[in-house]
């Protein structure tokens, strides 16, 4: 029998690239905001998705939508933007 590891915690970066994706609803704008490439933006993606157990975006015809999930999710990630906001006052 396969020994069950506990899920990683949720990742504060990984919330803020969701806040990036859904305020542009590209992950290639989201990637230039924060200095990544679009890749890393799927895979921190994917990541959170995995650790949440379901989607969080849905595809659209101009980009990305939240689903449900998702804006649950966002909720999370402006906590926590607003918190490293508060450092820097």
């Amino acid at each position: 029998m396969a020994a069950q590891f506990p899920a990683p915690p949720l990742s504060a970066d990984d919330l803020l690239v969701l806040l990036a994706v859904a305020r542009s609803g590209r992950y290639t704008s989201a990637a230039q905001q924060l200095g990544l490439n679009h890749t890393t933006i799927a895979r921190r993606i994917a990541a959170l998705e995995a650790q949440l157990g379901g989607r969080l975006l849905s595809r659209d015809g101009a980009g990305w939508e939240l689903t449900p999930l998702g804006s649950r999710a966002l909720a999370a990630a402006e906590d926590v933007e607003r918190a490293l906001g508060r450092l820097d006052e």
